[in-house]
């Protein structure tokens, strides 16, 4: 009885498991970073941090500039936000970022170098990991800590 109750237990804990991913698309104008939930459950996001060079940007915006770009006629940037309390749902994808720049798109292997985003999100049990688009899969955690609670804003 004891074993039927844990195969059941980590039978529902896998239905409902997410797992948060990073994908960047870069082609010859554009540079498009999407954060997506390619897991079967809902990523409750707890935490959400955009770094440049290892330092915590407040925003998108932010971070574009201290990675050299500036606007140019005929470009178009559209940014989007992630934080505390947003839900990714199984196979949901999330555009945070979208530039059209053909200067900055022939900077962009480069650039990927300095830019990581760290997001910790915890299922609807209660299992938490943190995703780091420098590290291939995401690591369990124990909770995501409050103490690092950011959103990376527009």
């Amino acid at each position: 009885m004891i074993y039927q109750g844990r195969l059941l237990s980590s039978q529902l804990s896998v239905s409902v498991w997410p797992y948060v991913a990073f994908q960047t698309t870069v082609g010859e104008t554009t540079i498009q970073l999407d954060v997506q939930n390619v897991g079967a459950g809902p990523a409750l996001v707890r935490s959400a941090i955009l770094l440049i060079d290892g330092k915590a940007q407040p925003s998108l915006a932010a971070g574009l500039r201290e990675l050299g770009y500036h606007h140019a006629h005929g470009d178009d940037v559209t940014l989007s936000s992630i934080g505390p309390g947003e839900v990714l749902r199984a196979a949901e994808s999330v555009t945070i970022a979208r530039i059209t720049s053909r200067r900055f798109a022939q900077q962009a292997a480069i650039l990927q170098k300095r830019v990581r985003l760290h997001v910790c999100y915890c299922s609807i049990l209660g299992d938490c990991w943190l995703a780091q688009s420098e590290v291939e899969s995401p690591v369990t955690v124990k909770s995501c800590d409050e103490s690092a609670r950011g959103a990376i804003a527009q």
